[in-house]
C-alpha cells in the first residue's frame, strides 16, 4: 500500500496510528500513545526510505560485496567497516538498555518491517538479487555509531594520520607545529625516528572517497546553530536556528522530516531513517539543534610488535585476534584477522616485527545505550537546563547542542566521551603504547565540558569553531575556522527585534570574513586590468553571479600551491589534496593562519608580499566567469550515483551553489577521490518559541523512489530559500 495524500490508519503496538502527508510530502503521525509514535515513524521510514536504510545497514555491517556488488571499492569498504566493527558491541548495548528503551526500539523496528512487508521490493534490490532482512534494534545501534563516526570522529583520525604522514615524509617539525599550533609539546627526534618506521596500511586510511554509496553516509562536519534570548527578539520569546551542512548532491536527502503527536506530546523536526530519534527539532517546551564539536575522542598509539606480541613496559603480551570472513558475490571468501588489545585495534595485520598504529576511539563501545536513554528523555524536558543535562550524557558522539525554551532561556552543551590524556599532550601526536603513563586514564566528567546558559550577549552560536574557552577542560585540539561564527555574531549582537525573516536572511548570507582578511593584502597588488578591477570592486559576497568571488578563489588556490606546495608538502601532494581531498576545505583555518602571517617558516626564502604578488599574477590570466558557472552539480540517485542517463530522471539539476567555506551557508563544492561532493545546508530550521510551529526548508523529498511524486518534492523551494511551516 502506497501512502499518498489520503489519511491512513494503522494498528500500532498498542493502539491506532493515523498518518497523513503534509505540505512537502513528509508525514504527520498521530498515535493514541507515545510508544506507537515510534511505530509510526518506523513505518514511514520503511515505506519511504527502504533503499537508503538497507544500503546504510550493509555499509555498517561491512557486507556490501556480499549482497550487492563485489568490486574493489565495495570490498575495500567492507574491510574498513569490519576493522572499525561498529556492530561489535551491539548485543552488549542492548543488554544495557532499560525496558522502556527496548520497547521503543522494538516498536520502531516493527513499524519498519510492517511497511516493508506491505510494499514491493525495490527494483534496485531485485536487480542485485538482494532481499532485505528484518530491521532489528541491533541495526539501530549500528546506525547510531555510523552517525557518530563517519565524517565526524573519523575526520579527527584522518587529520592525526595526516600529521603522522607529514612526519614520516620528512616535513620539518617546526613547520608542523606552526601549522598545528595546538601541538604545544615537543616533537622529540626519537619519536620522529619511530614514526618514520611505522608500517602504514593503505587500506585502512579511511573510507575510500570513490566508493559507491558514500553519499549515503552523514557528515555533520560543517554546520551552524544559534539561539537568541527574548531580549533581542520582536516576539519577546527565544528563537533557535539550525542548518546542518551535509552533502546535498544526493537524492533523497539524508534527513526525514516529521510531526509526531500523541495525547500528551508533540515532536517536530528531522531524524535519519533507520533511527527513531529526532536530531533537530522542537517540542511544545524546547527546541534544539546540533553541530559537530570536533571533540578529540580519537588517538593513535604506536605499538612495538615482535612475534605478533605487543610491548608493555618490559613485557610482551599476545593480541586478542578477531577473525572476520567476507564472502563477496561469486568470489572466494576473504578471511581477515584483526589484532586488538586494551587500547584499540591495530591498523593491519602485524605480519613482520616493527611499529604499528593502534586506533583508539573512546566511544567505540558502551556509549550507545546511555545515549539512547537520554534521547528518549529529551522530548520530555521542560526547559533548557533539563535538556542540557540530557545532552551532556550523550557520550556516543561529539556534538555541540544549542537549546531554547518557552520560558526564555537559551543554552549550549557539548557532548562526547573525552578521555583523560597524558598531561601536557595535545592528542594530535601519536602516543607510545609501551609506556603506560601515556595511556588514557578513564574519561572526563561531562560537567567539565564546554557549556553556556543565558549568556550576557543574549545569543549563543556554534559553527564548528573553537569553544574550549567555555569549558573547565579543553577537549578540542583542532577545529574549523571561526569565520562563520564571527559572521553570525556580527548579525546578532547589534540588533534587537529579530524576526523569523531576519533568521532566513542569515541563512542566505554569503558575505565572507575570510575574503575580507585576505583582500586587505591582495587589493594593493591587483593589476589595472579588467580582472584586477573586478576583484578590486568585489563586495566579498559569494553569489552565483559574482565574478569577483571566482577570481578570489583563483588567488586563494595559488597561495596554497605556492606556500605549501613549494615549501614542505610538495606540489604533487598539494595538487592532489586540492583536487581529490577535502583537507583544505575542512581545516582551512590552519592553512589561513600561515598565509596571513607576515613571516613563516613555510614561506622559505620568499616574503609574504612576493608570495601574494606571484599568486595574483598567476590567477589574473584567463577570463573571469560568474562564480556559479563553474560550481554546478547534480543531485544524484543514492543507488545509481549519476551513472544513468540524465533523461531518465533519477538525477536533479544542474544546481548552482552559492557560498564558500567561510560564509554562513558554507556552499563548498569540491572533488574527493574523483567524485564531486559538497557542504551545503541540507536542512534549515527556524523556531520562534512564540509560535507553536517551525519554519523549515529541506534539500529533497521524503521518498527514495524515482517514480514517486515525493522523490524531488521540495527541492525548488530549497534552492530559492522558500520555507514551509510545520504545526501540530
Amino acid at each position: 500500500m502506497e501512502i499518498k495524500n489520503q489519511e491512513v490508519v494503522l494498528s500500532g503496538t498498542k493502539g491506532s496510528v493515523r498518518i497523513k502527508r503534509m505540505e512537502g510530502g513528509f508525514p504527520h503521525i498521530h498515535s493514541d500513545n507515545e510508544i506507537d509514535a515510534y511505530y509510526g515513524i518506523g513505518y514511514m521510514h520503511g515505506h519511504d526510505r527502504q533503499v537508503q536504510m538497507w544500503l546504510m545497514k550493509l555499509i555498517g555491517q561491512g557486507a556490501l560485496s556480499e549482497h550487492l556488488v563485489a568490486n574493489d571499492e565495495s570490498i575495500t569498504i567492507d574491510k574498513y567497516m569490519r576493522w572499525i566493527d561498529l556492530g561489535g558491541d551491539a548485543r552488549g548495548e542492548m543488554n544495557r538498555l532499560s525496558s522502556e528503551a527496548k520497547k521503543i526500539l522494538h516498536a520502531y523496528c516493527k513499524g519498519v518491517n510492517d511497511a516493508v512487508s506491505a510494499s514491493k521490493r525495490p527494483f534496485e534490490f531485485k536487480m542485485m538479487g538482494y532481499k532485505p532482512d528484518p530491521w532489528t534494534p541491533e541495526d539501530i545501534i549500528i546506525m547510531s555509531r555510523i552517525i557518530a563516526f563517519i565524517g565526524l570522529t573519523q575526520s579527527q583520525g584522518e587529520i592525526e594520520k595526516f600529521i603522522i604522514q607529514m612526519i614520516k615524509n620528512g616535513v620539518e617539525t617546526q613547520k608542523i607545529k606552526e601549522l598545528f599550533p595546538s601541538i604545544k609539546e615537543k616533537i622529540p627526534k626519537a619519536l620522529v625516528r619511530i614514526i618514520q618506521q611505522i608500517h602504514l596500511n593503505p587500506e585502512l586510511t579511511g573510507i575510500p572517497p570513490e566508493m559507491p554509496w558514500k553519499t549515503l553516509l552523514p557528515n555533520f562536519q560543517a554546520s551552524n546553530n544559534w539561539a537568541v534570548s527574548p531580549k533581542k527578539t520582536k516576539s519577546g520569546k527565544a528563537m533557535l536556528c539550525g542548518d546542518p551542512h551535509l552533502e546535498t548532491n544526493r537524492l533523497p536527502s539524508i534527513w526525514y522530516e516529521s510531526v509526531l503527536t500523541s495525547p500528551n506530546a508533540c515532536l517536530m523536526g528531522v531524524g535519519m531513517p533507520g533511527v527513531p530519534f529526532t536530531v533537530i527539532g522542537r517540542t511544545k517546551k524546547i527546541a534544539w539543534s546540533a553541530t559537530y564539536s570536533f571533540m578529540d575522542v580519537i588517538d593513535y598509539f604506536i605499538e612495538d610488535v615482535k612475534s605478533k606480541k605487543y610491548l608493555r613496559g618490559n613485557r610482551r603480551f599476545p593480541f586478542r585476534i578477531r577473525t572476520e570472513t567476507i564472502r563477496p558475490k561469486r568470489k572466494k571468501p576473504i578471511v581477515l584477522k584483526f589484532y586488538e588489545n586494551d587500547i584499540g585495534v591495530i591498523e593491519g595485520e602485524p605480519i613482520s616485527d616493527g611499529y604499528y598504529l593502534n586506533f583508539a576511539w573512546s566511544s567505540r563501545k558502551g556509549t550507545i545505550a546511555p545515549s539512547m536513554e537520554q534521547l528518549i528523555k529529551l522530548p520530555k524536558s521542560k526547559n533548557t537546563k533539563e535538556a542540557m543535562r540530557c545532552f551532556s550524557k550523550m557520550s556516543f558522539g561529539a556534538f555541540s547542542w544549542v537549546i531554547a525554551d518557552v520560558n526564555g532561556s537559551i543554552g549550549f552543551q557539548m557532548s562526547g566521551n573525552f578521555p583523560k590524556k597524558a598531561k601536557n599532550t595535545s592528542g594530535l601526536l601519536p602516543y607510545c603504547a609501551w609506556n603506560p603513563s601515556q595511556h588514557w586514564k578513564g574519561f572526563v566528567n561531562p560537567e567539565k565540558y564546554p557549556n553556556a546558559f543565558n549568556p550576557r550577549s543574549g545569543f549563543i552560536a556554534t559553527a564548528n569553531q573553537d569553544l574550549n574557552y567555555l569549558g573547565k577542560i579543553k577537549p578540542l585540539s583542532i577545529t574549523m575556522g571561526d569565520y562563520r561564527a564571527q559572521r553570525i555574531a556580527q548579525r546578532l549582537q547589534h540588533k534587537k527585534n529579530l524576526t523569523v525573516q531576519d533568521m532566513k536572511d542569515m541563512h542566505a548570507d554569503t558575505y565572507s570574513l575570510q575574503a575580507k582578511a585576505f583582500m586587505k593584502i591582495i587589493r594593493s597588488l591587483l593589476p589595472k586590468t579588467r580582472n584586477g578591477k573586478i576583484l578590486n570592486n568585489w563586495n566579498l559576497k559569494y553569489d552565483t553571479h559574482s565574478k569577483g568571488a571566482m577570481l578570489f578563489e583563483r588567488v586563494y588556490e595559488e597561495l596554497l600551491k605556492i606556500v605549501f606546495g613549494g615549501n614542505g608538502l610538495g606540489s604533487d601532494m598539494v595538487n592532489y589534496c586540492l583536487a581529490q581531498t577535502p583537507i583544505f576545505n575542512d581545516f582551512y583555518a590552519n592553512f589561513d593562519q600561515i598565509l596571513l602571517k607576515k613571516k613563516s617558516k613555510w614561506f622559505g626564502k620568499l616574503t609574504q608580499k612576493e608570495i601574494y604578488r606571484q599568486a595574483v599574477e598567476n590567477a589574473m590570466s584567463g577570463k573571469a566567469i560568474p562564480y556559479g558557472k563553474y560550481r554546478k552539480y547534480y543531485m544524484t540517485n543514492i543507488f545509481f550515483g549519476g551513472k544513468l542517463p540524465r533523461f531518465l530522471g533519477f538525477d536533479y539539476g544542474p544546481i548552482q551553489l552559492h557560498g564558500s567555506r567561510a560564509t554562513i551557508p558554507q556552499g563548498q563544492l569540491f572533488m574527493a577521490g574523483g567524485r564531486q561532493t559538497s557542504f551545503a545546508p541540507s536542512y534549515r530550521m527556524i523556531c520562534d518559541l512564540a509560535e507553536d510551529a517551525i519554519h523549515t526548508n529541506i534539500a529533497g523529498g521524503p521518498s527514495d523512489r524515482r517514480f514517486s511524486k515525493y522523490y524531488t518534492m521540495g527541492i525548488k523551494d530549497w534552492m530559492v530559500g522558500r520555507y514551509k511551516i510545520l504545526q501540530p
